[in-house]
């Protein structure tokens, strides 16, 4: 409820509310301290001892100086353990982190060649061999890849039931069925083969390996532990239909130099393989020759010294003839 104050100095008369009950400040005609009534019990208005001077209020107590420099140590201590945590983080997670992106990116890789792996020997457990690299008329002109034939033992019936076997990969009613392409047949870790159907993974063709000019073997002919049976590369434009392998006889064994003609290509500093017993082989970019070419070879009896590459289910075998 406002109330009307009589300034005790110059007697000007002001409406106050009942929110400054109390206060003090400067009266606004003369400018002289005064201090507002409070109420009693009753809701009386009880006046309040006018000095014209404000109340002093307590001066902060000045500690010294060192606040001050405690403050400082704390900003500091904050600025290390940044710069320490920057440093860890640089040394430490920076270096995981990527570790980390690279292995999930090989074990994409590795997951698809280990299914395809698996069904060449559903296939060879069926037939007795593996499949041929590619189908072939009575001309002797190549047709289409050896992934149609395991189309079954990767769970697309439908697919290998509507391919013309008796046409090439390209004709008008086998060519309606590249868009068709399991996933399994390409890398993610390619920024086209998916988009264009093509395959990331191939065998290697020529004399002493699983797949040489004679025919095919098969699983129960690797002698050799361990033998590659599937490896990675980089597409080549062509599609996975298409007949297209790594022949040894034409290109050599190379390593990240051309599409379907050398192998890896897909990770910096490894190249990805299974072998016939679907193990996954992690190959670095240095492995010497002589160990490339004795992994190629199904019965070469060559002897691969243990530590000779690192791979995952595979390190340190030792190869030799039975």
């Amino acid at each position: 409820m406002p109330f009307e104050f009589v300034c005790p100095f110059c007697l000007n008369r002001t409406k106050v509310g009942d929110e400054y009950l109390g206060q003090g400040g400067p009266c606004a005609n003369c400018g002289r301290h005064v201090v507002m009534p409070t109420r009693d019990a009753r809701g009386a208005l009880v006046a309040s001892i006018q000095t014209g001077v404000p109340v002093p209020t307590k001066e902060k107590v000045d500690a010294g100086p060192y606040p001050k420099y405690l403050k400082l140590a704390i900003a500091l201590s904050v600025l290390t353990l940044m710069v320490i945590t920057g440093v860890l983080v640089g040394v430490f997670v920076v270096p995981w982190f990527r570790s980390a992106i690279a292995e999930a990116s090989q074990r994409r890789d590795l997951n698809n060649m280990q299914q395809i792996a698996e069904a060449l020997n559903a296939y060879s457990a069926r037939y007795g061999t593996y499949p041929t690299p590619a189908v072939t008329d009575a001309n002797g002109v190549k047709l289409y890849s050896w992934r149609v034939l395991i189309l079954p033992f990767l769970g697309y019936e439908s697919e290998y039931e509507l391919f013309q076997k008796d046409q090439a990969w390209d004709s008008p009613a086998n060519a309606s069925l590249i868009s068709r392409m399991p996933p399994v047949f390409a890398s993610d870790n390619s920024s086209d083969a998916l988009a264009n159907f093509e395959s990331n993974y191939s065998l290697i063709l020529g004399a002493g390996t699983l797949f040489p000019p004679q025919g095919p073997l098969g699983k129960a002919d690797a002698k050799d532990k361990p033998t590659i049976l599937v490896v990675e590369t980089r597409n080549s434009g062509a599609s996975w239909t298409q007949p297209g392998d790594i022949d040894i006889s034409l290109y050599g064994l190379k390593v990240a130099q051309k599409p379907m003609q050398s192998i890896g290509g897909l990770h910096g500093d490894v190249v990805l393989a299974v072998d016939s017993d679907e193990n996954e082989l992690k190959l670095p970019m240095s492995t010497p020759q002589s160990v490339l070419d004795a992994l190629v070879t199904a019965n070469g009896g060559e002897s691969i010294q243990p530590g000779a590459w690192k791979s995952g289910a595979a390190a340190g075998k030792t190869t030799g003839g039975k």
